[in-house]
């Protein structure tokens, strides 16, 4: 299986990914992640990155690109949290896994109302206040989740569309139990 896995800020993909990463043998691939990591290099892409992530904003696409064509070489199964952002990004990872003699086995959405995402980023913000790990997460400053929610309307939400052919939708309202079966329920025939 190779899955690409979108949704709003705080829909959850990043803990059901880990779920579904587990449960089907896949491996996880969150650019989130990757992103954040490279932040805290210090390199001078990383400064970038960490700029654009914390103004709220999606990584440019040559950026964005390169990350994950670099982080799925050489796997057959993954899941990929995080990317494509854009009818752009899914319209090159196509084509690069075309170029690669392969192809992509379904898109997952996780769909939540916009207010229950942002009932979310708020609580996993109030939550990290006393962590030291609060300073890797910038991008769940109010002001920050307002526009990234813009920029998931604009830019993301059309993925929807885009993947109509392939794409596995799933109301991820409820726990996270509940949800990991709502999802596992959905792939069956992806299978």
């Amino acid at each position: 299986m190779r899955i690409v896995f979108f949704g709003s800020p705080g829909s959850g993909k990043g803990t059901q990914a880990n779920e579904l990463s587990v449960g089907y043998g896949l491996t996880h691939i969150s650019t989130g992640e990757i992103f954040r990591a490279k932040v805290l290099d210090g390199t001078r892409i990383g400064r970038r990155i960490g700029d654009t992530i914390a103004a709220g904003s999606l990584v440019d696409d040559i950026t964005a690109n390169y990350v994950l064509f670099k982080a799925i070489e050489g796997l057959n199964r993954f899941l990929v949290d995080g990317y494509p952002r854009n009818i752009a990004q899914a319209r090159m990872f196509d084509v690069h896994l075309q170029n690669i003699g392969t192809e992509l086995t379904c898109a997952l959405f996780l769909d939540v109302p916009i207010e229950v995402a942002e009932e979310r980023l708020i609580l996993r913000r109030t939550q990290r206040q006393d962590k030291i790990e609060n300073y890797r997460r910038a991008d769940d400053a109010p002001a920050v989740i307002r526009h990234r929610f813009e920029v998931y309307r604009q830019q993301t939400e059309p993925l929807i569309e885009y993947y109509s052919d392939r794409i596995v939708r799933v109301n991820g309202t409820g726990s996270t139990t509940e949800v990991t079966r709502k999802i596992a329920k959905a792939l069956r025939e992806w299978e």
